[in-house]
């Protein structure tokens, strides 16, 4: 069988599977397509991988709207985040990198109920749960202020993401935080936070501090890194 015809093999198969958001790397020209998305804050994370200096782009359509291009910037260390609500509409994206180019991408998209995986409990008593990328756990916190620690657990950048509570004047309810990171961004620092973030951390831990009624919290690990490890706990304040 020919290269090409590998390649057209490998875009079939893709665009055949129902996909539910889990990590997955596309080559130029491969898409994949979330038939339908939750009618809330979602997390789409998404990274170049080439090992050459090429930037590369994502197509994003949803509902028959208007192609989006993200671009993938060449040799990131982390990977570029967009938090949005597509409204229970399907999320497509496909890789229209040069094929020449040799630009496969990673991405990702999290939220309650997307995984055919159940996400673990989450106690609200400050025991610890572990998550490795690509898993997530849930819980109900209590009517009063509460503390979210998270810890990157293996020294690779870690990006941890929740969500929960009211949603902000722009409607959304979905606080992306990075750790390991190159530097530290967000309230209190100074210094905005990446895109789609809410804070990063150069060191391997942070906290967050909220008081959202009897509310569903959900955190996943949604770092391209099998290896980046975290721990999480909530405890009441």
């Amino acid at each position: 069988m020919s290269e090409k015809e590998k390649h057209q093999f490998l875009i079939i198969d893709k665009s055949a599977v129902t996909w539910d958001g889990a990590p997955t790397t596309l080559d130029p020209n491969d898409n994949v397509n979330l038939p339908q998305t939750s009618d809330g804050s979602l997390c789409l994370a998404y990274q170049n991988m080439a090992k050459m200096n090429n930037n590369g782009t994502l197509s994003l359509t949803s509902g028959g709207a208007a192609p989006v291009f993200l671009t993938a910037q060449g040799l990131a260390n982390a990977p570029s985040i967009v938090v949005k609500n597509w409204g229970g509409n399907n999320l497509s994206l496909t890789n229209i990198s040069l094929t020449s180019s040799k630009t496969p991408i990673w991405v990702s998209v999290v939220g309650p109920g997307l995984s055919t995986t159940p996400p673990a409990n989450l106690p609200t008593n400050g025991t610890q749960v572990s998550l490795v990328s690509g898993k997530a756990a849930q819980g109900v916190a209590i009517p009063r202020w509460m503390q979210l620690i998270m810890q990157a657990t293996s020294g690779d950048y870690t990006l941890l993401v929740v969500i929960g509570g009211p949603p902000d004047a722009s409607g959304n309810n979905c606080y992306v935080f990075g750790l390991n990171a190159a530097a530290n961004t967000g309230p209190g620092t100074g210094t905005p936070a990446p895109a789609g973030f809410y804070a990063t951390s150069s060191g391997n831990m942070a906290t967050y501090q909220f008081n959202w009624g009897s509310s569903a919290i959900f955190v996943a690990n949604e770092s391209p890194s099998t290896s980046a490890a975290g721990s999480i706990s909530i405890r009441a304040l």
